[in-house]
């Protein structure tokens, strides 16, 4: 959210919390809760390069923060934080919690969550089928 403007409907699934990925190797690993936002700057972090979610959010709640490298693939992002080169702030989800190599660390509500939707145009025909959709994805996602 927000929806572009239009004609949606949508229905929020679930809130995604924003944590720092950081190498397991490294001393942030061991943290309870991930630096404030002030501290961030100190960090290379990898970013990605094209959403800007949660730099925006930190713009004006941090100094320039040390992006030293940017890709939209999770793989290739785990990779480099596992590889000591920077530290990440992603949505937990984005993470497979089955690697190893790297550690997450909650900002917990220090930075917003995403949040993630469902969303459809009001003005067409939605079946059956995709109404059960609809309810299925909300039942799985309230687990």
């Amino acid at each position: 959210l927000p929806l572009p403007e239009g004609p949606f409907e949508w229905t929020e699934l679930l809130q995604d919390p924003y944590v720092l990925l950081v190498a397991a190797r490294s001393e942030l690993a061991a943290l309870d809760a991930a630096p404030p936002p002030r501290e961030l700057a100190a960090l290379p972090l990898i970013g990605r390069r094209t959403v800007d979610e949660p730099e925006r959010f930190l713009a004006g709640r941090a100094p320039e923060l040390d992006v030293v490298f940017r890709t939209d693939d999770n793989g290739t992002l785990a990779a480099v934080v596992a590889s000591g080169l920077g530290s990440a702030i992603v949505p937990r989800l984005v993470v497979n919690p089955g690697n190893r190599d790297v550690a997450m660390v909650p900002f917990g509500s220090r930075i917003p969550p995403r949040t993630i939707v469902l969303a459809w145009h009001r003005d067409r025909y939605r079946s059956p089928a995709a109404e059960a959709f609809v309810a299925l994805a909300s039942e799985i996602a309230t687990d």
